[in-house]
């Protein structure tokens, strides 16, 4: 098998591909989106209903369960939402796995907030990716007697015997710095061309420059077997202001597309949330991250991958050589 994980490093599609799919996906995928309140609303469908809107409205009662478990501090009935198996990523890196331990730390992040803390969702959407599996994305705000703060996060749901629970949830740390000042000169260690070979005959050169005006940063991507050109892909890397900090947006040459949120999570060390939509219409989430080991050379790797819900293992660290 070849492992071609390496050619879009802030995705996995090659490695998803040759691995096949873990789980048939559906071929249309309609998508709930909830009102821009403070809080969670009802849902509000498109023109055209789908079919399996009593599915959208089931997810739509858990999430509301969960939060109101949640600003109830009642860590046990919050984990009740979580599937046996499920896996919290939290914004400090951590994974959680398992009902039990995830009741143990939901107890323990009651502890470092003060009482009165509540949690509301914003701008929240939800797709069925398969009849069994559904992501939601939205932007969860904490508010506290002292301050408040915003984060985005993604959850994916599987549909269990017992209803739909949590599979996994994925937060992006809050930002310190002012959302007026970009952070994105802090990438400037991407700049340049990259070459790394993967076994199989597989080869990967990346291009990346500043765009007019240094508000973004291009990079293209080939990937080269023994008979050429094998995979393209373009990717554009900007600073949010909305929400303080980095986002990319990478197309593929077969169709596929995702997006990606930046955290420097380490002196030298990149971590980026990715989620990306493969052009049958599968999702696939990873932990991208990123080390710079020197002005010359990085090492990249692959962990908390997912495809459809399901589990692939993490990827071993591939060392890329500036050319």
């Amino acid at each position: 098998m070849i492992r071609s994980f390496s050619f879009f490093a802030v995705v996995l599609f090659s490695a998803l591909n040759s691995m096949g799919n873990a789980q048939e996906v559906g071929s249309s995928s309609e998508e709930l989106v909830l009102r821009k309140q403070p809080s969670l609303a009802l849902p509000q469908f498109k023109e055209n209903t789908p079919p399996d809107r009593f599915e959208y409205l089931a997810i739509e009662d858990a999430i509301a369960g969960y939060l109101d478990a949640i600003n109830r501090r009642d860590a046990r009935r919050a984990a009740s939402f979580w599937s046996r198996r499920g896996e919290w990523r939290r914004k400090d890196g951590e994974r959680v796995s398992g009902r039990e331990r995830i009741e143990r730390a939901i107890e323990e992040s009651f502890e470092g907030e003060p009482r009165g803390t509540t949690i509301t969702l914003n701008e929240v959407s939800i797709r069925l990716i398969t009849p069994n599996v559904a992501l939601e994305e939205g932007l969860a705000v904490v508010s506290s007697p002292e301050s408040q703060r915003e984060t985005s996060y993604s959850v994916v749901h599987v549909k269990m015997d017992d209803g739909w629970k949590i599979d996994s949830v994925r937060a992006t740390r809050a930002p310190v710095a002012s959302p007026r000042k970009s952070g994105l000169e802090t990438l400037g260690w991407l700049i340049g061309d990259w070459r790394d070979d993967v076994a199989g005959g597989i080869s990967v050169e990346t291009n990346a420059r500043w765009t007019e005006g240094d508000h973004s940063i291009r990079r293209s991507f080939q990937m080269f077997d023994e008979n050429g050109l094998r995979e393209q892909a373009t990717q554009v890397i900007v600073w949010d202001a909305k929400i303080g900090t980095i986002r990319s947006w990478i197309f593929d040459s077969k169709g596929g597309f995702g997006t990606g949120i930046w955290e420097q999570i380490a002196e030298n060390t990149w971590a980026v949330e990715t989620e990306f939509q493969l052009a049958d219409g599968g999702v696939a989430t990873a932990t991208n991250v990123y080390k710079v080991v020197d002005n010359s050379r990085l090492e990249f790797f692959s962990t908390s991958r997912k495809l459809n819900g399901v589990d692939l293992p993490d990827t071993e660290p591939v060392s890329v050589n500036r050319k």
